[in-house]
């Protein structure tokens, strides 16, 4: 046999190598490989691998077919369960919410109960929904969006009756400010700065609440200032301009006062420290009278001040709302702040201004109210200038008819121009905003009237927030409007009688007889018993203005249908019939009668230098008067 060559051997050795690692690869595992290897098949039921008859393969079948219905079922049960849940859940809050409304009790009778019925057969039908295969999903949908009515609206509810009780809840303590006051150049910033200084006080006014105050800076500073006392303010003021005291402790209630018989005094000194001074509010039983069925009498009180109620201030607007819910009939009365009147519990006997009244108490403006007129009074609002602007807003704004173009001297600030305006008001029919609605309220210096037009504003303004409260407006603001006036609203009336009020106009929205009517008096100046030092300026109330009004209150209290006063020779000496609509459009105060800090704040610091124009306006009508008037005064 003829030997192979060299090359040949050497290929047949490396196929042979080849085959080996080949044959070594497939031995070792690889998943990759492993994972595409088809799995092994099972027999079907019949074959020659698999020993079984037709009948139990058929049997086995069935059975199967049986597991996998009962578990499909089973799955689709257990989603209609959820929805039964939340339908479930849906019934539970509509119970919640109708039980907080039966607890507010503001709605009547009839809609509580359609809307009970309703919120249960939507709970109802969501529910059945759950029993079918394509409409389950529709009752969830509607299960969710009820619910999550259902829990806003029960926190609304809860809240509102939350801040009913709080706003309603009657205040036992009356708080005044007590200050230390010092000259605006003295270096003493603080209580513990002044503690060597002599301190002037009043003998008589104010004593007990000053002495209080006393008492917390002794107890501040650990020792005892000293103290000089003084038989009136004009005196106290100036024993501090030359000297002779180095600080005065007052009741801030009165700067107004104390400014007007020594103008300039608020320029002059500066405020280190204040106190506040509780005194308990002695208040008689206030009756619990059926309102929405006979004829009650409300005293409208509106404070000079911004913020809280806190404090004592003068009461600036002075309206009797007389109501007999029987007839649907309101008459609202206002009284000159200045009316020269006496002050049961306070005056002993002599005079003084209305205004100072708000000063002891809102019982004593009331005693003072009952006193002009001979009636009775049995409860009170009193508000101030910021729950005007927050319950005009709360409502969505006022429409007030105005019955004359007119625009005020408070100044508005636009931050988008960076400019100041005047609050401009047309003849007619104006929709008004809070601080619109305060400022046209308050404005006397271009009112063609004076006092007398700016209460006829006041009571228009009162008039229609009466319309908005009767209107629909009432659902949707009922608790902004509360909210706005918790801390800044005070009154005797309690939740249960203003939540009867609602319920009745809600049930029944009847049209009420809105009227209205002022006292008008002449102008003097008198000694007043809560600033004796010098004559103040007053107004002397008219007996026949005063009887005109009694007149209609006795028909309103018996049920009769009622209408504006008669009118007395004094009231058509004040009217103003033929005021031109441009006449007091561009009568503004100049801008340089006011510091800074005046048009910053928006021009409500005071309206002090409107009394010039007033006085001469007063001093033209009494001397116009006087001839008509001397057999009475």
């Amino acid at each position: 046999m003829q030997r192979k060559s060299s090359f040949e051997d050497f290929e047949e050795l490396m196929n042979k190598a080849s085959e080996t690692e080949k044959t070594r690869e497939e031995l070792e595992f690889n998943p990759e490989t492993a994972r595409r290897q088809p799995e092994p098949k099972i027999p079907a039921v019949g074959s020659e691998m698999f020993d079984e008859g037709e009948d139990d393969a058929e049997a086995r079948y069935r059975r199967r077919e049986e597991r996998l219905r009962k578990k499909a079922e089973k799955r689709r049960r257990s989603k209609h369960w959820g929805g039964r849940i939340l339908a479930i859940t849906q019934l539970i809050l509509s119970i919640i919410f109708m039980g907080a409304l039966f607890v507010l009790d503001v709605l009547p009778l009839k809609y509580f109960v359609i809307i009970s019925i309703v919120f249960v057969l939507l709970a109802l039908i969501c529910f059945g929904l759950q029993f079918g295969r394509k409409t389950h999903w529709i009752g969830k949908v509607i299960s969710i969006l009820m619910c999550l009515v259902l829990i806003l609206g029960s926190v609304y509810v809860i809240k509102t009756k939350y801040t009913l009780d709080t706003v309603t809840k009657t205040k036992m303590y009356q708080t005044d400010k007590i200050v230390i006051a010092v000259m605006a150049e003295d270096e003493a910033q603080s209580v513990e700065d002044a503690k060597d200084y002599e301190f002037g006080i009043m003998s008589a006014l104010d004593r007990s609440k000053v002495d209080q105050a006393i008492e917390q800076i002794n107890g501040n500073l650990k020792s005892e200032i000293d103290t000089s006392e003084f038989d009136s303010y004009s005196e106290l003021v100036q024993a501090l301009y030359k000297g002779k005291v180095d600080a005065m402790i007052y009741n801030q209630a009165l700067d107004e006062l104390i400014e007007e018989n020594n103008p300039g005094f608020l320029e002059k000194i500066r405020i280190i420290d204040n106190f506040n001074v509780e005194t308990q509010v002695l208040m008689e039983d206030v009756p619990d009278l059926p309102i929405t069925k006979q004829p009650f009498i409300v005293y409208l009180s509106g404070m000079d001040v911004y913020g809280e109620l806190e404090q004592t201030s003068r009461s600036d607007v002075n309206i009797m709302a007389c109501v007999n819910p029987a007839t649907k009939q309101v008459l609202l009365v206002s009284v000159p702040r200045d009316a020269y009147v006496e002050i049961p519990g306070i005056t002993s006997g002599e005079k003084d201004k209305l205004t100072h009244a708000g000063m002891y108490g809102v019982r004593y403006s009331m005693a003072a109210m009952e006193e002009i007129f001979d009636v009775d009074i049995s409860y009170y609002v009193r508000v101030n200038f910021t729950s005007l602007i927050m319950m005009v807003d709360a409502l969505g704004g006022v429409d007030v008819e105005s019955e004359y173009a007119f625009s005020t001297y408070y100044k508005q600030y636009d931050e988008a121009t960076d400019t100041w305006s005047y609050y401009e008001y047309d003849k007619g029919m104006n929709h008004l905003s809070g601080k619109y609605a305060l400022a046209f309220a308050r404005e006397r210096m271009n009112a063609a009237g004076g006092d007398y037009q700016r209460a006829k504003n006041q009571q228009k303004v009162i008039a229609a927030l009466l319309e908005k409260l009767k209107s629909p407006a009432i659902l949707t603001g009922y608790t902004g409007l509360l909210s706005s006036l918790e801390g800044k609203m005070d009154t005797n009336l309690s939740a249960q009688q203003i939540a009867s009020l609602v319920k009745m106009q809600l049930n029944d929205a009847a049209e009420w007889n809105i009227v209205s009517a002022n006292v008008y008096g002449i102008s003097s100046e008198e000694y007043c018993a809560s600033y004796a030092e010098a004559p103040l300026a007053v107004e002397v109330l008219d007996d026949d203005s005063v009887e005109a009004v009694q007149e209609v209150i006795e028909k309103l209290m018996a049920g009769e249908v009622i209408s504006e006063p008669r009118k007395t020779e004094l009231q058509e000496i004040y009217e103003v019939d033929d005021a031109d609509d441009g006449e007091y459009l561009d009568n503004h105060a100049s801008d340089d009668e006011y510091d800074d800090f005046y048009w910053e704040n928006g021009g409500y610091e005071s309206d002090k230098t409107s009394k010039a124009q007033s006085s001469a306006s007063d001093a033209e009508a009494l001397d116009s008067t006087s001839d008509e008037t001397d057999d009475t005064y």
